[in-house]
């Protein structure tokens, strides 16, 4: 039996981590194997990248540009696979 009551309430409130169904390490209570998930998996992942400077900012910006291009690439030989009958 799972209780939503706190007995120790003269500690103040409750830390975000502490609420039941929100992952500690995120702060993020949507299961990532759901859409919602993924929107906050992008959401932190957008918000962790506009917080970078530097040298670390255009490391991260190629990798980016480096995984798109990889889509790019897997779709386009996909189409041409197609077309092509094989």
């Amino acid at each position: 039996m799972r209780l939503e009551e706190r007995y120790d309430d003269e500690d103040g409130p409750e830390p975000p981590w502490h609420r039941p169904g929100v992952d500690g390490a995120w702060l993020r209570n949507a299961n990532p194997n759901t859409v919602d998930g993924e929107l906050q998996n992008l959401a932190a992942f957008g918000s962790g990248l506009t917080r970078l400077t530097g040298p670390r900012r255009h490391a991260a910006r190629l990798i980016v540009a480096l995984v798109l291009l990889g889509f790019v690439l897997a779709i386009v030989a996909t189409v041409v696979a197609q077309v092509r009958g094989r």
